[in-house]
C-alpha cells in the first residue's frame, strides 16, 4: 500500500496541540531537539511531550522540519501549516533534495496529495524511496555541484501546485512551477517541468540523464 502520510506516522497527543511522527522519513536534521528539547528529547520516552511548550512554539520549529517527519495539528484554533508562496527544490551538498512548496508527491510505493515539507533520495540507495534515509551518507555520495543556467525571466512565477512524481525504476518527474537553489540559497534554474536523477549515476545531476537505464536501477 503506498504511502499516504498518515498510515505510518505516530501521533502524540497535547492539550493544545497534536504532534505526528514518521520514523521512515527522519533524516535526524535534529532542529526539532536542538530547537525545543523541552518537547523534543531523545533521552526520555516518549521522546515527544506535546505539552511541553506552547502551541506556537511547537508550530514554529516543526515548521523547520526539512523531512516532513514531523506535523502538527492545532486545537487551540490557530492557523494551521501555511502551503508555502514559493516551489523551491534546495540541492544539499553531496546530500538528498530538499522540497519545500505546495506539493504532490506520487509513486509506486507514495501517494501524498498536500505536502509542504520533503527530503528525497538522489544517491539511489534510500531504503524508502523515494525518500531520503541518510544512506547517502554511509555510501559517500557525490553530486557536484552544476553550473546554474543563464536566468532569463528571474521574477518567473514559482508558485501553484508542483507535483513530484517518482517514475518506476526512473527519475523524479517535477511539474509546475519552481525553482532550484544551491544550499546557499543561489538560484540554478527556474522551470515548470524537468526530471531529476534519483538513482545517483547521472553526469548531469541533479538533472536525469538516462543513466538509470544503463545501470538497471531498481527503486520499486
Amino acid at each position: 500500500m503506498p504511502y499516504t502520510g498518515k498510515a505510518d506516522d505516530r501521533p502524540y497527543e497535547g492539550n493544545d496541540v497534536d504532534i505526528s511522527y514518521n520514523l521512515k522519513r527522519c533524516i535526524h536534521a535534529k532542529e526539532c531537539v536542538n530547537r525545543l528539547s523541552e518537547v523534543f528529547d531523545v533521552e526520555k520516552r516518549p521522546w515527544i511531550n506535546a505539552d511541553g511548550a506552547s502551541a506556537e512554539q511547537v508550530a514554529t520549529v516543526i515548521e523547520l522540519c526539512p523531512s516532513g517527519a514531523l506535523h502538527y495539528e492545532r486545537k487551540d484554533g490557530s492557523a494551521e501549516e501555511a502551503i508555502p508562496e514559493q516551489n523551491r527544490i534546495i540541492l544539499w551538498h553531496d546530500g538528498p533534495l530538499q522540497i519545500i512548496g505546495d506539493l504532490s508527491i506520487q509513486g509506486a510505493d507514495v501517494a501524498i496529495e498536500q505536502e509542504t515539507r520533503a527530503t528525497l533520495c538522489r544517491c539511489g540507495a534510500s531504503q524508502n524511496k523515494p525518500f531520503c534515509d541518510n544512506t547517502h551518507k554511509k555510501i559517500d555520495f557525490k553530486a557536484p555541484a552544476f553550473a546554474p543556467k543563464k536566468d532569463a525571466n528571474p521574477d518567473a512565477d514559482v508558485s501553484g501546485k508542483v507535483t513530484l512524481t517518482a517514475n518506476e525504476n526512473g527519475p523524479i518527474q517535477v511539474e509546475g512551477n519552481f525553482r532550484i537553489e544551491a544550499e546557499d540559497g543561489t538560484v540554478q534554474y527556474r522551470g515548470s517541468k524537468t526530471w531529476l536523477c534519483r538513482c545517483g549515476g547521472s553526469s548531469s545531476k541533479p538533472f536525469c540523464d538516462g543513466t538509470h537505464s544503463e545501470i538497471g536501477f531498481e527503486a520499486e
